[in-house]
């Protein structure tokens, strides 16, 4: 993984991550099943979660497989995961998306939910053709900066976007990783080196918070956690966009007790490894 994954290496930004990354809803995982199932049959037997973080998106694997393995490069985010009460069957370890612990030909699903960005993509298809089966597949999903949102108001939530990404890429866009620009472009720029391949943009990411909660999410950004590094007594850049938020949606009660719907479209690469050898 890039070494600008060293930013995860702090326990405070992993409890960040642990609490205030939200979970992925379930759709995306029956999309990535269905898609295995077409050409391999159950029992499955492994699958790999490839950037684990905090294993928001190891666990609900648990139930299709016998094995889950999360892996991290991250041995403070590794920790954060281990610190819940997980499934028998799942297992986190640090380890890098380049060189992963498991045997040739042995894995039926890897998975990868908003780390991709942060990998040597070739080394990482490299290490991918090692260890699936034969019509294994591989699942790469993202969602880029979830923001708040209100049902059938297309002009107020321009508005909120624009509050959004305006921290995002100009305010903290120095404190970006490179590889940010995957998530910026929706995974235009990645492509699954198998032949059999799909794009599906019809999914997303929505659910119910507080103001005061996204505000942590927005904490939990690696980009955040680098201003921070960088400018430890600066000053506060969060209060301007949470009195911009409420201002967007009128809303005249504290952060706290601020209800709020927040959404970002999701995108999801799939991948079947051939049933023939390949060599990447």
């Amino acid at each position: 993984m890039s070494t600008d994954a060293s930013q995860f290496k702090k326990e405070d930004h992993a409890a960040i991550y642990l609490k205030n990354r939200p979970g992925w809803p379930p759709e995306i995982v029956q999309r990535s099943l269905s898609f295995l199932r077409e050409k391999t049959a159950e029992p499955f037997q492994l699958a790999v979660d490839v950037g684990c973080g905090s294993g928001q998106n190891t666990r609900p694997l648990a139930p299709y497989f016998e094995k889950v393995i999360g892996v991290d490069v991250s041995e403070a985010q590794i920790r954060a995961a281990q610190s819940l009460e997980n499934p028998p069957n799942v297992d986190f370890r640090i380890g890098s998306a380049e060189s992963i612990a498991v045997p040739d030909r042995s894995v039926d699903l890897i998975t990868c939910a908003e780390s991709v960005h942060w990998f040597d993509l070739d080394a990482f298809f490299r290490e991918m053709d090692r260890i699936l089966k034969p019509n294994g597949c591989i699942a790469i999903y993202a969602y880029h900066k979830i923001r708040p949102w209100v049902e059938g108001d297309d002009v107020k939530n321009e508005q909120l976007k624009d509050v959004v990404m305006q921290l995002s890429g100009v305010t903290l866009g120095s404190y970006n990783s490179p590889g940010a620009r995957h998530l910026f472009n929706r995974l235009a720029d990645i492509h699954i080196p198998y032949d059999e391949n799909i794009r599906d943009e019809s999914l997303d990411i929505q659910y119910d918070t507080t103001m005061a909660s996204y505000m942590d999410y927005i904490q939990s950004w690696s980009a955040y956690q680098a201003y921070l590094e960088k400018n430890p007594s600066g000053p506060d850049i969060l209060k301007e966009v949470q009195e911009r938020l409420m201002e967007l949606l009128s809303s005249d009660c504290s952060p706290e007790d601020a209800k709020i719907r927040v959404r970002s479209p999701v995108v999801l690469l799939l991948g079947r490894k051939p049933q023939e050898e390949t060599c990447l």
